[in-house]
């Protein structure tokens, strides 16, 4: 069977279907149950004080007659990050790792001159004309068996926030722009989990119901199981967080005393000589002042500018205009309001504010109703055109967009965020920038940034409940965050980061933090100031030996982590320091940063046996009495070799006069790069447990040049049933050569005198599908490096 390697990136297309997790036939713009169906899916959700952990099993089914490949599409809710994903070819399960950026695209592009086809997942922009954007995770799935299933696993993280003591937690099922997913079986695990209680437990909608399997006051579990499933909503569950425990401040630690295990894709593995830091969360549920209401008195003046560009279509101008009406109907009869609808050009319902009535309110939403969706987007024109409306006191511009800006004087987004961070600096009173972006594809790294403007950002995905996002939004604008809130920690705590810009009355305030191994006691105290008023919590926990019960806390403080330092390179510009951390919490957490990718590949790719200078090894099996074996090179390299006994033959049928060189021993060692390709040798000294000392010489072999293949076809339009002799030949350090044809087993080329070439017959099946097909041979030499040439043949009735 064809060897995979799987496309992983963030996509944004024109139109997605990716909610549930779609599979794509290939050619097709949409999903073809009468192609590819989902079999079988099954999800567990572990929601763990407000980090959700989803891990989604899917199950594919082929119907039709020939081998598939398909694109799988998934989108991911705001602010969630895949942290595993692996597609199953046959018994074995292929993992995605992940990679720094410049060796991914070395086994990329590898892949793809053997034939595999490749991909990546990669997060940040990849040239300053392609904004980032979140939400969809994408993969290429080769090969789907004729009649046959494929299996796909993936598992994000997802920080689940709090307003006004409720959360909510949204599992996207249902596919986007009127599309229909079905399931011919799923089931659905849940549990959630919270130190400062639970209250009111509800799952909304009625096709998911689920059956609560434990509801205390901490910890509650549900199940859902059918077959046949439409997914025409999503799954969506709220509950309430008790106002008792308000303003306590409680303490999670993570402490693993084993070593890190070495990666996957590593040449020479080394296990880590001392355990990984130890890690705490410091959460406190922030309470509501004594007085906490809206803030009243003086009027306010709200801009609001409504994308109507042709972006915003289907679920996305719904959820965008529900946001239009809740705004609106919650200003005062005092208040002033203007409403401004953009794309390219920007269009005003009236030329000044005006006050907020009834009467007006209503004319401004039959405005927009009468209005169309057409062209493109210029977002600083229109973020210019709100801050010339906003010339009073006490005001602020309300965006309410999937942030795409495809017009202007730039589409970049960085050009675009100091373009209007500038304009918003030269404004006369600074009114506050508050953003309701919609959309799987909203630019949220270019919303965040205008949201820093004294304002608040809050995203909703296409098909997602809106209902819990957008009274979070209207909450935030209508109260005042939290003034002076620190964390002051004992027991030798290092590197803590708050989890949020701002908090509010009624959410949490979240820092991420390491402390000292061997410490017994963390203590630590938040002080700060709610509606003028100062509040301070104080809190204590003992640190086990061993603490396993909240593991998402190391990956919660390395992306942490990763946020400070890309915030210091977006200040200070790059440095060798801070790229090499973000690599390595990337690859030890297992996360994409904008310097790393996340790259699924067969292990053969990712850890080959190929060797070349800069990498080679060095083995030698001795006989059991030596105790030591030191390398002397031809380079003037002298190196000890490291005994494996692991790999000590075991033969209990070993006869007098066999070989008993049973010790195997080995050394890696740095080739000069000017060292040609050739035969080489190396002395050898061993000594025994006598202390003799004898002297042998080996060779070892540099080989870093891939064979070369010349292809020869008697003709590249076959019919079924047809013999094709394939004639091939190659460089004189190729070991084997092998012919494949998509769909057919790989068959070996041997060497023939009459001809000079390497032969092979590969014979059409009769019931072969009709179409074009891509015969690739394959040359391996004696170190393992591959060598290819493809040709395209046709294949007819």
């Amino acid at each position: 069977m064809r060897r995979l390697l799987l496309l992983l990136m963030l996509a944004c297309a024109g139109r997605l279907y990716a909610d549930a997790g779609v599979l794509i036939p290939r050619d097709k713009q949409a999903p073809d149950p009468a192609i590819l169906s989902l079999d079988e899916m099954s999800v567990e959700v572990l929601i763990d004080n407000g980090d959700a952990r989803v891990r989604i099993v899917q199950i594919f089914a082929n119907h039709t007659n020939r081998i598939e490949e398909g694109t799988y599409q998934f989108a991911l809710p705001t602010g969630a990050t895949v942290s595993d994903f692996g597609v199953w070819d046959g018994p074995t399960r292929i993992p995605a790792v992940i990679l720094e950026r410049k060796r991914a695209q070395e086994v990329y592009e590898r892949a793809r001159m053997q034939a595999i086809d490749p991909g990546l997942l990669q997060m940040g922009e990849s040239d300053d004309s392609d904004p980032t954007r979140t939400a969809i995770f994408t993969a290429k799935i080769v090969p789907i068996p004729a009649y046959g299933t494929k299996r796909l696993e993936l598992e994000y993280h997802q920080r689940v926030t709090a307003t006004d003591f409720k959360q909510a937690f949204v599992l996207p099922l249902k596919p986007d722009a009127g599309q229909q997913q079905k399931a011919r079986r799923f089931k659905l695990l849940v549990q959630l989990q919270s130190a400062h209680g639970i209250e009111g437990f509800h799952f909304n909608g009625n096709l998911y119901p689920l059956n609560v399997t434990k509801n205390e006051a901490n910890n509650v579990a549900g199940l859902f199981e059918a077959e046949n499933v439409s997914f025409d909503e999503d799954f969506n569950l709220t509950w309430s967080l008790p106002k008792s425990g308000a303003d306590r401040l409680e303490l999670l630690t993570h402490r693993d005393p084993a070593p890190p295990q070495p990666q996957a894709d590593e040449h020479a593995p080394v296990r880590a000589a001392a355990p990984e830091p130890d890690f705490f969360e410091a959460q406190m549920l922030v309470g509501a002042a004594a007085a906490a209401t809206p803030a009243a008195g003086a009027s306010h003046t709200r801009i609001v500018l409504f994308d109507n560009s042709i972006s915003m279509q289907w679920e996305k101008l719904e959820r965008s205009y529900a946001a239009l009406e809740a705004v609106l109907h919650g200003l005062r009869p005092e208040d002033h309001f203007n409403l401004l609808l953009f794309n390219q050009d920007v269009t005003s319902f009236k030329p000044r504010p005006i006050p907020a009535s009834a009467e007006n309110v209503r004319q401004a939403l039959d405005f927009v109703r009468a209005s169309k969706l057409r062209g493109g987007t210029d977002l600083a024109k229109a973020f210019a055109a709100g801050l010339a409306q906003s010339t009073e006191e006490n005001g602020s511009l309300v965006l309410l967009t999937d942030g795409g800006s495809d017009r202007g004087e730039s589409i970049v987004t960085a050009k675009i965020a100091a373009r209007c961070n500038q304009l918003w600096k030269q404004s006369a009173h600074h009114p506050g920038v508050d953003i309701f972006a919609v959309g799987d594809d909203a630019n949220l790294p270019l919303l965040r940034i205008l949201a820093r403007n004294d304002g608040v950002l809050e995203s909703v995905n296409s098909t997602e409940p809106a209902d819990f996002k957008l009274q979070s939004f209207l909450s935030k604008m209508t109260h005042s965050p939290l003034a002076g809130v620190k964390l002051r920690t004992t027991g030798g705590t290092s590197l803590v980061y708050a989890l949020d810009e701002s908090v509010y009355p009624g959410s949490f305030a979240q820092w991420v933090g390491q402390y000292q191994p061997g410490g017994k006691l963390l203590e630590a105290e938040v002080a700060g100031s709610r509606d003028g008023v100062a509040f301070t919590a104080k809190a204590s926990a003992a640190l086990p030996a061993v603490n396993a019960e909240h593991p998402q806390l190391p990956r919660l403080w390395a992306q942490a982590r990763v946020d400070a330092l890309l915030d210091q390179i977006a200040r200070e510009g790059e440095s060798t320091a801070a790229i090499d951390e973000i690599i390595k919490l990337s690859r030890r957490y297992k996360f994409v940063t904008p310097y790393t990718s996340f790259l699924a590949a067969p292990r053969s790719l990712l850890r080959p046996r190929v060797i070349r200078p800069g990498d080679p090894v060095l083995r030698v099996r001795t006989d059991p009495a030596i105790t030591s074996v030191i390398a002397l090179f031809p380079f003037g390299l002298t190196k000890p070799l490291r005994r494996l006994p692991s790999e000590d033959s075991q033969d209990r049928n070993a006869k007098a006069g066999d070989d008993p060189a049973n010790h195997l021993w080995e050394t890696r060692f740095l080739a000069p790069p000017e060292m040609k390709d050739g035969t080489y040798s190396v002395r050898l000294i061993l000594r025994d447990t006598h202390g003799n000392t004898y002297r042998e010489a080996k060779t070892f072999v540099i080989a870093s040049t891939p064979p070369t293949v010349k292809l020869q076809l008697s003709t590249s339009r076959l019919h079924r049933g047809q013999t094709l002799t394939i004639k091939a030949a190659a460089s004189q350090s190729t070991r084997t050569l092998t012919a494949h044809l998509e769909g057919l087993n790989p068959m070996p080329l041997h060497w023939s005198n009459a001809a000079a070439a390497s032969v092979g017959e590969l014979t059409i099946p009769r019931d072969m599908a009709i179409g074009r097909y891509t015969l690739t041979v394959t040359a391996e030499d004696i170190a393992h490096n591959l060598g290819t040439q493809e040709v395209v043949v046709d294949v007819l009735p």
